[in-house]
């Protein structure tokens, strides 16, 4: 009897991982891990921020944007496939930096560059729970629209109560146009709202566990790492220190997809002359994958740091990596409607 409970408990229990359980729970859920470490160092230890933004530039963002490049403009079969795509918008967005440099709006292209920045990581965190629902048969259209809803809702909260409701000088905006001023009433309702989808989402856990319908352990796993790592960075940190704390754990998430994509597509029969050395070197070898991401980031964000900081049309220029990454990420990674991109992310 009791061998036949604790089978239907684990068959209750879906645990289907994107990679495999090593580095799922390392890289893609245990992510987490390195923003609550730059929570404590900043915060507990008083390590320097700039420090810890060096250290998360060059190791890590800068090199995240390597891992799109490595599948789209060093792939000889994408910048044969996909031209207008690549080239056009490496044109449009290292153009637009400088253009509106010298319309003067340095201030809004920053404010432009950080609300792009953050939306990007709160749709790979979406991404990876979709991948996680996918994976464990987690289909259900209400459990769709209340995931959606609840990450949404969870991951917005924080910086907009912060800089938008007390703290807009902390942007660089008036703080005569803060809501707390302007519209008192927002403050509650937000918390209204928060409070009760949260609620929602609990309860609806519960329900479904005690109806018996599997659950969704990497996808509940990532969500509770993610979500209190919001609230807590925006709670106790600036806009300067908020930055590396959430982004490094988006960063070693994107590193992991990419290197399984990597490994899957690059390493066949062929796959240098199909699609080119370097991804064919980045796929085999991680070692590689590192060396190659590492020389990337150290060659436009040194320069791109000193150089911003003596010309802001340098600085609108160099605006343009992390813009061109954030509008092709939105692109390539649509599982949905790219029949070989499933097939590779073994999805399919």
């Amino acid at each position: 009897m009791a061998t036949a409970t604790l089978a239907r408990s684990r068959s209750r229990l879906n645990c289907q991982w994107i990679v495999g359980p090593g580095v799922d729970l390392s890289l893609v859920i245990g992510s987490c891990l390195a923003g609550y470490l730059y929570l404590l160092l900043n915060l507990v230890l008083q390590v320097p921020i700039s420090f810890l933004w060096w250290f998360w530039s060059v190791g890590f963002d800068g090199t995240h944007i390597f891992g799109t490049a490595s599948r789209t403009f060093f792939d000889r079969e994408a910048r044969q496939n996909q031209r207008l795509l690549l080239f056009g918008s490496a044109l449009l967005f290292f153009s637009i930096g400088p253009f509106m440099i010298l319309l003067g709006q340095k201030g809004l292209l920053a404010l432009i560059v950080g609300i792009w920045a953050y939306d990007h990581v709160i749709r790979q965190h979406y991404g990876f729970m979709v991948l996680y629902k996918v994976k464990n048969g987690d289909l259900d259209q209400s459990d769709k629209v209340l995931d959606r809803c609840f990450l949404a809702v969870m991951l917005v909260f924080p910086p907009f109560h912060r800089f938008f409701v007390h703290h807009p000088e902390e942007l660089g905006i008036s703080r005569g146009v803060a809501l707390e001023l302007r519209l008192p009433v927002v403050e509650p309702v937000m918390w209204l709202l928060a409070g009760t989808m949260l609620a929602a989402y609990v309860a609806a856990q519960i329900l479904r566990a005690r109806a018996g319908r599997p659950v969704n352990i990497p996808k509940l796993l990532l969500l509770g790492g993610v979500v209190p790592l919001h609230w807590l960075t925006f709670a106790y940190m600036s806009w300067q220190a908020a930055v590396p704390t959430i982004t490094i754990v988006h960063n070693l998430q994107y590193h992991a997809l990419v290197w399984f994509h990597n490994r899957n597509k690059y390493t066949v029969e062929g796959g240098a002359v199909r699609f080119g050395r370097i991804p064919r070197a980045v796929g085999t070898s991680l070692a590689g994958y590192v060396l190659f991401a590492m020389l990337f980031s150290l060659l436009y964000r040194v320069p791109g740091f000193h150089l911003g900081k003596v010309s802001d049309l340098a600085f609108g220029f160099f605006c343009g990596f992390g813009l061109t990454h954030y509008y092709l990420d939105s692109k390539i990674w649509r599982v949905r409607t790219d029949p070989s991109l499933r097939q590779t992310l073994r999805l399919a």
